[in-house]
């Protein structure tokens, strides 16, 4: 099978398996966009190649994830994924807020109706009647004033705040409060940790670093190792099946929904370092605010990790309990077979974005919003009354396809789903992930990756590149 590419952008194919061991073609092209002060999104003139595989905001691997590979399979649903950092409304006092609201809006926009067909008279070449002419003038007048009524596909909103941390009251504050709870029967209980008030805040990585989740790790050698119970040291098995074996450590544990967070930890963790400070998340929810009980429950392992506490914006982690469980079953008679994927696999495991930044289907020409997530200073963004800075762009609205030409000769078009969009507003980038498949029988000679412009948008399309256009690619 050969794969010509006839657009200006990096695409390839390749080839899929479904959990019934059916192969498929899958064709992916990726598109770079940006945006100035005189034009909004367009066609950047540097496009960036394909992702082959998962980048990491940190210089390892074990930060968390800027972007996934695009060379999965397929995506039942399309990702919206925003990498931003945040910044405070811009008040007219001058004050800095230690907390503030950040949203993601994507719309799709109105859209005229169709304008009425020119009419004739009793055949194509015979000129229709005054009066049917006159009818016709005035429904094409009222087509061009009415519009089919867009909708919001996704409004979300997180709350972003200064540092602020969980601090262990002291010795005397403690007695106080246990003086309180016998005094008061046990009615009245001061809690031994509270939640410091968020410091003023100039701007914050909106990553999973600041959000809830975190580990507990005491290493080989730490001066305090010998302070763990053993209760909560990892055993021989778990020591010889650790990621970092021979190198394991004394004993580990982490909040599975997001290993890289802040603000979960354990009590064995705490007795054996002796911390009595550990730093709070930074972005939450604001219906499910990150508190003291959370913190608490956390501590003793009463937390229950389905609770909507890991806030973000950008990549779910694979690691989330409700997006490892769409892999499947792995077990042993999995492991032992050649079956190339679980039989209850689930496509939706590659939907890398958070599920209310998931959205059935886009067109490529919706409208996105995002507020306080970018710096005053970005090209096209506003401040409102309020001091909060906006920035909307539109999609141009491009539609990219394969031509499809199969071995007995016949000839078919393939449409070309967008599943992802990934926003960089600090890097003033959009890039957009369009995926296609076919199956492999009947047998397919050539996979065309070609183009329809859509040309009242305004947006042009960059230089097609020889190497793309002219060479052939054997998937």
């Amino acid at each position: 099978m050969e794969f010509i590419n006839h657009t200006p952008f990096p695409a390839l194919a390749f080839a899929g398996v479904d959990a019934r061991e059916q192969e498929f073609h899958v064709v992916v092209l990726r598109q770079t966009l940006t945006w100035n002060e005189r034009d909004g999104l367009h066609f950047s003139d540097e496009q960036q190649p394909l992702c082959e595989a998962d980048q990491f905001f940190g210089a390892d691997q074990h930060g968390s994830v800027r972007q996934e590979s695009d060379l999965c399979h397929y995506k039942p649903r399309c990702d919206v994924i925003v990498n931003a950092t945040a910044y405070p409304p811009r008040r007219p006092d001058g004050n800095v807020p230690g907390k503030f609201d950040v949203r993601l809006v994507v719309s799709r926009p109105d859209i005229p109706v169709s304008l009425p067909a020119e009419p004739h008279g009793l055949n194509p070449l015979m000129a229709a009647s005054a009066e049917a002419m006159q009818t016709w003038r005035a429904d094409v007048e009222r087509a061009k004033k009415t519009t089919t009524q867009g909708h919001r596909l996704i409004y979300k909103t997180l709350v972003v705040t200064g540092k602020r941390q969980f601090v262990k009251r002291k010795r005397l504050p403690r007695l106080a409060a246990a003086l309180i709870k016998v005094c008061s029967l046990g009615i009245v209980r001061l809690p031994d940790w509270r939640l410091t008030s968020p410091e003023p805040v100039r701007e914050v990585p909106v990553i999973l670093e600041h959000a809830f989740g975190g580990q507990c790790r005491i290493e080989q050698g730490d001066k305090v190792a010998d302070r763990v119970p053993k209760k909560h040291r990892l055993t021989p098995e778990q020591a010889e099946t650790h990621p970092d074996a021979p190198h394991a450590p004394v004993a580990h544990d982490a909040y599975s929904a997001n290993v890289v967070g802040q603000g979960f930890t354990r009590d064995w963790y705490l007795d054996a370092a002796g911390v009595d400070t550990i730093t709070a998340p930074q972005i939450e929810y604001p219906e499910h605010p990150v508190t003291v009980d959370h913190f608490n429950r956390a501590r003793v392992g009463e937390l229950d990790v389905a609770q909507p506490l890991v806030a973000g914006l950008g990549v779910r982690p694979k690691g989330h309990p409700d997006r490892a469980k769409l892999v499947g079953t792995i077990d042993r008679a999995f492991i032992e077979s050649d079956a190339p994927l679980p039989k209850d696999f689930d496509f939706a495991v590659w939907n890398a974005a958070w599920p209310d930044q998931q959205v059935d289907a886009l067109r490529g020409d919706e409208q996105i919003e995002l507020v306080n997530l970018c710096n005053s200073s970005t090209p096209r963004s506003r401040q409102d009354a309020s001091g909060d800075v906006r920035l909307t762009l539109r999609l141009p609205g491009h539609l990219p396809f394969v031509l499809v030409r199969f071995e007995n000769g016949s000839i078919g078009e393939l449409e070309s789903r967008l599943d992802t969009v990934l926003i960089d507003p600090d890097r003033r980038e959009v890039s957009c992930v369009w995926r296609a498949t076919v199956a492999k029988e009947p047998d397919v000679r050539v996979l065309e990756m070609r183009m329809i412009e859509r040309h009242d948008t305004g947006t042009t399309m960059p230089e097609p590149l020889a190497s793309q256009d002219e060479g052939v690619v054997h998937g």
